[in-house]
C-alpha cells in the first residue's frame, strides 16, 4: 500500500467528492481534504507497519483537524466528515486485502483479520478525534459574535420566515435599498493575525469609497475568507473600479469577487450568489489575476462552468491544440482572445498588448493554424471567443 499510495490517494479524493456533495465546496476546501487523506493514509499505514494494537498509539493528523475545523466553520454536517473516513476506511480495505495474496508463507485468514482489527482501531481514534475538534469549533464559532451573526444570516439567505426587522437588529444592517455582496480573501503569504487585520481594513475602506449607507455587514467564511455587503445610496456603475482602487493600493495581496448590485432583500441574495460563483471561477483557474473580478465579467463562463468536464470538453473540440497547457499554447490563445475583442483589428490588438503589429499578425495566424478554424466564419468564431474566455478565467481547470 506504501508504493501505491499517491495513485490510492487521487482514486481516494476523486471518489469522494463523488459520494460526498457536501465536501465538494470550493478549490481550498477541496485542497485540505486532500491534504487530510494523504496524511491519514501516511499515519494509517505507519501505524500498521508498526503492528501495534493499543488506540492510544493513533493521533489524528494535524491536516485532518484542520479540516475538521473548517468545516464546522462552514457549517458542513459532521455526518459528511464520517462518512468520508467510513468510505476512506472500506477502499483501503479493497486494495489491501487481495496483497495478502502475495505475501507468501503467512496464514491469509490471520493477516486478514489482524489487517481490519487494526486499521478498524485506527480509523475510530481518529474519527473520535476529529469529531471532538469539529464539535469544539461549531460550539466556539456558533457561541462568538460571528457565529450568531451566520446563523441569522443564514435564514435570511435561505429565504426562510424570517422577522426582518428583527434580522436588522442582530445583524447592524438594514435591507432596504441597494445591496452589492463582495467576498474578500488574502494572498497566501498573509498569515495569522494579519488575516483579520487586512479584511477588516479592506472592508472599512470599500465602504468609504462607495460612499455606503451605513457601516458594511461582514461576516466571516471561514479563517481566511469573508463575505461583505455593502448598501450602497443608489444604483451606480463603478462598483468595480472603487474595489479596485481599494485592493490595488491596500499594499498588500488581497482578492475581491463581486456580485452585481440589486434592490431589497433578493438583490442581497442574489448579489451574494453571484459573487459566490465567481469566486468558484477564481478557485478553479488558479491564477493570481486579476485581483479583482465582477460577476459581470464572467458571467457567462460561469454558465459553463456548472459542468467542468463539459466546458473541458467544449474547450478540446473547439480550440484542439490551441487548447494545450503549455506557455506557447497561453500565449497565443491571449493573443487571439485580445484580437477577436478588439474585431479583427490588427493595430488595436498591437495596441492594448504593446507589441509590434506584425507580431500580432503572426500569431494570430499560428493560433488559426492550431485551432484549425476560420476566423471570418462567424458561427466558428463565436465558438471560439466563448472557448478563449473558458480558458483565460478557468486555466488549467479546463487546458491542463
Amino acid at each position: 500500500m506504501s508504493s501505491a499510495r499517491e495513485e490510492f490517494i487521487a482514486r481516494l479524493f476523486a471518489e469522494t467528492l463523488e459520494l460526498i456533495g457536501a465536501l465538494d465546496h470550493d478549490e481550498r476546501t477541496r485542497d485540505l481534504l486532500e491534504a487530510s487523506i494523504d496524511e491519514n493514509i501516511v499515519a494509517a499505514v505507519n501505524f500498521l507497519e508498526r503492528g501495534g494494537d493499543a488506540a492510544d498509539e493513533v493521533s489524528a493528523p494535524s491536516a485532518a483537524l484542520t479540516y475538521a475545523r473548517i468545516l464546522a466553520q462552514r457549517d458542513v454536517p459532521l455526518s459528511a466528515l464520517i462518512r468520508a473516513y467510513r468510505i476512506g476506511h472500506t477502499r483501503f480495505l479493497d486494495e489491501a486485502l487481495p496483497l495478502i495474496a502475495t505475501l507468501g508463507d503467512v496464514d491469509p485468514l490471520r493477516v486478514s483479520a489482524a489487517l481490519v482489527r487494526k486499521s478498524a482501531a485506527y480509523i475510530d481514534r481518529v474519527c473520535d478525534e476529529v469529531a471532538a475538534e469539529y464539535e469544539v469549533e461549531r460550539d466556539r464559532w456558533v457561541a462568538s459574535r460571528s457565529g450568531l451573526r451566520q446563523q441569522w444570516l443564514a435564514d435570511v439567505l435561505r429565504g426562510q420566515r424570517v422577522n426582518l426587522a428583527e434580522a436588522e437588529k442582530h445583524l447592524d444592517y438594514r435591507f432596504d435599498g441597494v445591496h452589492v455582496a463582495v467576498t474578500l480573501w488574502p494572498g497566501s503569504e498573509v498569515t495569522g493575525l494579519e488575516v483579520p487585520r487586512l479584511l477588516e481594513e479592506t472592508c472599512a475602506a470599500i465602504n468609504d469609497g462607495l460612499s455606503a449607507l451605513d457601516r458594511p455587514l461582514v461576516v466571516p467564511n471561514d479563517e481566511r475568507e469573508v463575505s461583505a455587503w455593502f448598501r450602497l445610496p443608489g444604483e451606480r456603475d463603478d462598483v468595480h473600479h472603487v474595489v479596485s482602487s481599494v485592493v490595488d493600493g491596500s499594499g498588500k495581496r488581497v482578492f475581491a469577487a463581486l456580485g452585481e448590485p440589486g434592490f431589497g432583500v433578493e438583490g442581497f441574495r442574489e448579489s451574494l450568489a453571484q459573487s459566490a460563483k465567481v469566486v468558484h471561477i477564481r478557485s478553479a483557474s488558479g491564477r493570481p489575476t486579476p485581483r479583482v473580478t465582477s460577476f459581470n465579467q464572467v458571467e457567462t463562463v460561469a454558465m459553463m462552468a456548472a459542468d467542468i468536464d463539459s466546458a473541458r470538453r467544449f474547450v478540446d473540440r473547439v480550440l484542439g491544440r490551441l487548447a494545450g497547457p503549455d506557455d506557447r499554447a497561453a500565449m497565443l490563445r491571449l493573443t487571439l482572445r485580445e484580437y477577436l475583442a478588439r474585431r479583427g483589428s490588427y493595430v488595436a490588438t498591437a495596441e492594448a498588448l504593446t507589441m509590434h503589429r506584425n507580431t500580432v499578425q503572426y500569431r494570430v495566424q499560428q493560433a488559426s493554424d492550431l485551432a484549425s478554424s476560420d476566423l471570418h466564419d462567424p458561427a466558428r468564431s463565436a465558438d471560439i471567443s466563448a472557448a478563449l474566455e473558458l480558458c483565460w478565467w478557468l486555466g488549467r481547470a479546463v487546458t491542463g
